[in-house]
């Protein structure tokens, strides 16, 4: 029997696919119909209420995605593996990034005025966005540590990165150019880190090894994160300490495993 559909796989032409989207998405980082598309998308977004965008933002950090996906640590361990292997590069790939371009944000350009800003003002260091980076990075990391058979209910991953992206253009913290970048580098990102977790031996993977109780240990610092900084968004602040609660049940049955003789 051909078991191939039951194995995560990553295809030559996955590796593709950052380059596609930076292709396709030329004209905004070449500022062709700059500020008018940025503004045009700002006041579409704002029909919504804020703790929509707010609450999109946060699934742009790595301690809201890890508190999401906690209960993998003991059900699918590999699959968070996989985005905190992506999490070093999409990390280097932001500082980078935003030294290099060293881009204005488009409250520095354009002012305050006829923006729908929510959130803590912010106006240096704009592209890429880190938001956009790491829920890109998050989602093409999980999806593709997915057996190939697997994968077409979990779309919906770069469905919701999506949104994460439109969140930062809808709180007014960055241009179209700056989410299409980050798009294409959380999906490199993505990529890269579901490849390494594949070489993962299974030996380290069991909730008793110690390279998942050092994951764990990640959740607490994560945790503290989540119900003591305000991460610019004070709305937020019930639904990060949900999420912390949330994590914290998780950590804690993790830890009834962990401690449990094979």
């Amino acid at each position: 029997m051909d078991h191939a559909a039951d194995r995560p796989r990553i295809a030559p032409w996955h590796w593709a696919l950052p380059f596609v989207i930076l292709a396709l998405s030329a004209p905004l980082w070449l500022g062709l119909y700059e500020p008018a598309v940025f503004r045009t998308l700002n006041r579409w977004f704002s029909v919504l209420p804020d703790i929509v965008w707010t609450l999109l933002s946060l699934f742009g950090t790595g301690w809201a995605i890890y508190a999401a996906t906690a209960p993998a640590l003991w059900r699918a361990p590999r699959l968070i593996l996989s985005w905190l292997c992506a999490a070093p590069l999409a990390g280097v790939l932001t500082r980078v990034g935003k030294n290099l371009a060293d881009n204005p944000r488009p409250l520095e350009v354009l002012g305050l005025e006829g923006i729908n800003v929510i959130g803590e003002p912010l106006f240096i260091a704009a592209m890429p966005s880190g938001h956009t980076i790491t829920a890109f990075a998050g989602a093409a990391a999980i999806y593709f540590a997915l057996a190939t058979r697997q994968r077409l209910r979990w779309l919906w991953l770069f469905v919701f990165a999506f949104g994460v992206a439109c969140s930062r253009v809808a709180v007014g913290a960055h241009w179209p150019a700056d989410v299409a970048v980050g798009a294409a580098a959380g999906l490199l990102s993505g990529l890269t880190g579901a490849w390494l977790a594949a070489r993962i031996p299974e030996r380290h993977l069991r909730p008793q090894a110690w390279l998942m109780r050092g994951v764990a240990l990640f959740g607490l610092y994560c945790l503290y994160v989540l119900w003591t900084d305000e991460m610019g968004f004070v709305i937020n602040l019930p639904w990060q300490y949900a999420l912390g609660a949330f994590l914290a049940a998780c950590l804690a049955l993790f830890a009834s495993r962990s401690l449990r003789k094979n």
